[in-house]
């Protein structure tokens, strides 16, 4: 109880400050407000759990305290600078407009290689964990999903799961978010319907090998998408993806089984999601920071096998493995470090210090950079929901954590979304009459008209929106 009120506390106080201070211009769905509450919720479990006794576990806690707090002063001091710099001006719901993308050829056939790559895939494994653990469970013979859900992704054949998974795991979800809110909108019946089978084709995909993760991550996104689309208001129908995907994630815990002495399935689901926010991290983290505090800094030499995991044939940090097997004597799973476990591994404390207050600076600078237009359209909006989500969650494993939930993934929808122009928002661009005797300047040469343009205004029925 003393060390929950010497380092939760301030650290909490602090956080509270900061958002009177910065969060509340741009809400708690934002890259720097998902991460503070995510580290606080990682700070409470962990110093809930530690072994006061150990002289290790009270370090791990005031290492997260320090670095928590660290990276709140940075963000907070970034956001003062930059608003008082005038460079970025003060952020207010509603500043800007939002346009749905519509469905064309290269949105389609994106979708469609998604759809082939995620078959494929299940193909070359021969089987879909997730429908397996179903069937098992509804027959009564409950089927090993742990084997089969390492198996799918660490078997004897490498099949790329990393590559795989930005398909399945982010750009379709994310595509077919864009393409059913365009249907709903904008579509007629068979729009609708061919929206809902992709829907029920893209949840399939995210909860084919038996993870729950993927999917927990696009349901937060579909909200934050929500959220960023209603102009920094959270909707009524930000409740529809919890209401669709909660009982998705309460099925797949149900078919993994991990709680098999709770009274019922679904008391055991419950079970399961809670310990996954509020203790399953936590311990993994405690167990990792334990196992390192023994072992030499690696100076960056572990995210840098971490980062070439992605190469086919590199087997890349056995890291999450070797805490796995020091907590449950198996390699039949992986425990990975936290951020900050991962960041002090690699670079000691100096570094971690460093890294936490540049984290602040540059998360702080997403947030208040990210939303600085006046119009938008709905791939981009998820493109940036999916930016948030990752970095805003990131409080376990090391720098190819946040790759392999899809962050270049969401980073490229961003970017195609301000690359998409619709010819029915462009604005009409009338040149100014030229007199008589008119010669072109050198910046006229590439077709512009000297002096101003005059735009067409858009008509109260229809305001104008940017291509972008």
């Amino acid at each position: 109880m003393l060390i929950l009120i010497t380092l939760f506390l301030p650290v909490l106080a602090l956080a509270l400050v900061h958002y009177a201070v910065a969060v509340r211009h741009y809400g708690i769905l934002s890259p720097d407000g998902l991460f503070v509450a995510c580290q606080l919720l990682m700070l409470y479990g962990t110093i809930r759990l530690i072994d006061t006794t150990s002289t290790v576990d009270t370090f791990y806690a005031q290492l997260m305290a320090a670095a928590t707090a660290i990276y709140i002063i940075s963000s907070m001091i970034t956001g003062l600078l930059l608003r008082r710099g005038g460079r970025l001006a003060h952020m207010t719901p509603g500043h800007y407009s939002v346009s749905l993308t519509r469905p064309n050829a290269w949105i389609i056939a994106v979708v469609v290689i998604s759809l082939i790559v995620a078959y494929v895939y299940f193909a070359a494994i021969g089987y879909s964990a997730f429908w397996e653990g179903l069937k098992g469970q509804l027959s009564g013979t409950p089927e090993d999903v742990t084997t089969l859900r390492l198996q799918s992704y660490a078997g004897e054949k490498y099949l790329f799961p990393g590559f795989v998974n930005q398909f399945k795991n982010a750009i379709l979800p994310g595509l077919t978010l864009v393409l059913t809110v365009w249907s709903f909108k904008n579509g007629g019946l068979f729009a609708r319907a061919a929206s809902i089978c992709l829907m029920a084709l893209a949840a399939f995909a995210l909860l084919g090998t038996g993870q729950r993760g993927a999917l927990v991550v696009f349901v937060t996104t579909t909200i934050v998408y929500a959220y960023l689309h209603n102009r920094r208001r959270l909707p009524l129908t930000a409740t529809v993806p919890l209401i669709l995907g909660l009982p998705l994630v309460l099925l797949s815990t149900a078919v993994l089984a991990r709680t098999d002495d709770a009274p019922s399935r679904l008391s055991g689901a419950w079970i399961d999601l809670r310990n996954r926010f509020f203790e399953d991290n936590q311990v993994s983290g405690i167990a990792a920071f334990r196992y390192t505090s023994s072992l030499p800094v690696r100076y960056g030499g572990e995210w840098l096998d971490g980062l070439l995991s992605v190469l086919p044939g590199h087997r890349g940090s056995t890291l999450n493995s070797d805490v796995f097997y020091t907590l449950y004597r198996s390699t039949r799973g992986t425990s990975p470090p936290s951020l900050w476990g991962s960041v002090h591994y690699n670079f000691d404390t100096v570094g971690l210090i460093a890294f936490a207050a540049l984290f602040g600076v540059a998360l702080q600078f997403l947030t208040q950079r990210s939303l600085r237009r006046n119009n938008y359209n709905s791939l981009q909006l998820v493109g940036l929901a999916g930016i948030t989500v990752v970095l805003g969650t990131w409080i376990a494993g090391g720098i190819e954590t946040p790759l392999n939930v899809g962050l270049m993934s969401y980073v490229v929808l961003w970017y195609w979304g301000s690359r998409v122009g619709d010819p029915t928002t462009r604005r009409l661009v009338v040149q100014r009459k030229r007199a008589p005797g008119w010669r072109p300047t050198a910046g006229d040469r590439g077709g512009r008209t000297e002096g101003p343009v005059e735009v067409c205004p858009a008509s109260p029925q229809q305001p104008a929106r940017s291509a972008s």
